[in-house]
């Protein structure tokens, strides 16, 4: 893996996935409190005198070690160290961890950049820990998203729980537990108009509120084809794919689909941008088995992100010149250019990208560089414009602190952060779409690769 001048492994990561927890973290004082969820953990003991103090060390460590690393100086100067000033009596009265917590993301939040937050150290637990945070290991095996304004089933895993007891893309989610979504998906609205990622917040916030104890067995309302009620007891489950552990990340679980969805086209789709061995493995199988295909889809919707030098390693199997460029990652002291070159075997003809609202980092990266060099076209809906390396760091109360230490810019020097990815043709789902099994996204990248190979 390509190294900057400072730093280790990890800080090449430009990893997202951690923004699933950030954005929780955000959204509850968005909401005034916590969101829904699948359990409810008991109330937090009392902190000692040892836990406060910890917690304010965590809390000037993220004001020192932010204002040591980030790309952009001219925000953490003398309003960061007063912003840090005025916000430190509250960490030393805070009741709980999760009250310091959310003051020294108040103090991240003034930066306005993503990829910037603490996480809770039991985040990183299978289970709750002494200071009773909830246990959200388990899932149902279904993805549910804000389509038309209300909670809609988007993807059910095969063989999954959800698979098992009958639940179809297109059904609402009415409620969790007794607990409805949708006055948590409309305050969310309210809270988050304007802002460029607030899909992605959204989406997060949503699929948080169906997870609780593996094993568990959760009671869940729908609304069917018809609108009917459907009440459903599902039982949560370990997430689907294979579990990864990376640096000071919790563990994850990637998934690949590399199943044709026409003849004549490959497709590959993937989760997060982790497990290079089994990756690029995966890919070069798809890609060396698709040689007489008429096109190529590489499927990026969901997917938040992971390893940014992954991006790299996949784009290089579908040029044929060398030393492409997909952007430059830029710290205070150096630069690192995002190089690609063409793989022996590379794949050359048409390729469409598709990507969404979950499309962030290292998709955006990929996505965004790839269509700069003229090599994809992109379809979809807008990406949520979070595109800034990061590394992750554990604190002295045991909470990891993610923070960005470089910008990313394009090939055609365009900045992706809180713009997003250019999209040639923009498109969004529909709850009939869902319901008719239509996936139009992928219907218009295959229509386009068609009309190319007609053309030649």
């Amino acid at each position: 893996m390509p190294r900057v001048e400072r730093g280790g492994p990890e800080e090449l990561s430009l990893n997202k996935i951690t923004f699933a927890w950030l954005s929780i973290a955000a959204v509850v004082s968005l909401l005034g409190g916590g969101c829904t969820s699948a359990s409810t953990a008991p109330p937090p003991p009392a902190l000692t005198a040892q836990q406060t103090a910890k917690n304010v060390e965590s809390f000037d460590v993220v004001h020192a070690r932010i204002k040591e690393r980030n790309f952009d100086t001219a925000k953490v100067g003398p309003e960061w160290d007063a912003k840090h000033a005025e916000l430190r009596p509250k960490v030393e009265q805070a009741r709980t961890n999760a009250e310091a917590r959310e003051v020294s993301n108040q103090l991240i939040a003034t930066l306005h950049q993503s990829h910037m937050g603490v996480i809770p150290g039991d985040a990183y637990d299978d289970a709750p820990d002494a200071k009773g945070s909830e246990d959200t290991s388990g899932e149902p095996g279904f993805e549910v998203r804000a389509i038309e304004g209300r909670p809609v089933v988007t993807r059910v895993v095969a063989n999954s729980p959800a698979a098992g007891a009958g639940v179809k893309p297109g059904w609402v989610l009415v409620s969790v537990d007794g607990k409805p979504l949708q006055p948590t998906l409309d305050k969310l609205t309210r809270a988050l108009k304007g802002r460029r990622e607030s899909g992605l917040m959204i989406s997060n916030t949503l699929n948080h509120a169906t997870r609780g104890p593996e094993g568990s067995t959760v009671t869940m309302v729908f609304l069917d084809d018809q609108d009917k009620a459907v009440e459903l007891k599902i039982q949560l489950r370990e997430p689907p794919g294979k579990p990864i552990n990376f640096g000071n990340l919790p563990t994850m679980f990637m998934e690949i689909d590399r199943t044709a969805r026409v003849p004549g086209i490959g497709y590959f789709w993937f989760s997060i941008w982790f497990d290079p061995p089994r990756l690029m493995t995966e890919l070069q199988e798809a890609v060396l088995a698709c040689k007489d295909c008429e096109g190529f889809i590489i499927d990026l919707r969901g997917n938040i992100g992971g390893i940014g030098a992954l991006a790299m390693g996949v784009g290089s199997w579908f040029v044929d010149k060398p030393n492409q460029q997909l952007g430059t990652m830029i710290t205070r002291d150096s630069k690192l250019n995002f190089v690609l070159n063409p793989r022996p075997n590379s794949f050359g003809k048409p390729l469409a990208i598709l990507v969404d609202e979950m499309s962030a980092s290292t998709s955006e990266i990929f996505a965004g560089g790839m269509r700069d060099i003229g090599r994809a076209r992109v379809f979809g809906s807008p990406t949520p414009g979070a595109a800034l390396p990061s590394t992750v760091e554990v604190l002295p109360n045991g909470d990891r602190l993610q923070f960005a230490f470089a910008n990313y810019i394009s090939a055609k020097g365009e900045a992706l952060e809180a713009n997003g990815v250019p999209l040639d043709e923009q498109i969004s789902r529909t709850r009939a779409d869902l319901l008719a099994g239509r996936d139009p996204v992928l219907d218009a990248a295959v229509a386009w690769i068609r009309s190319q190979a007609a053309a030649r």
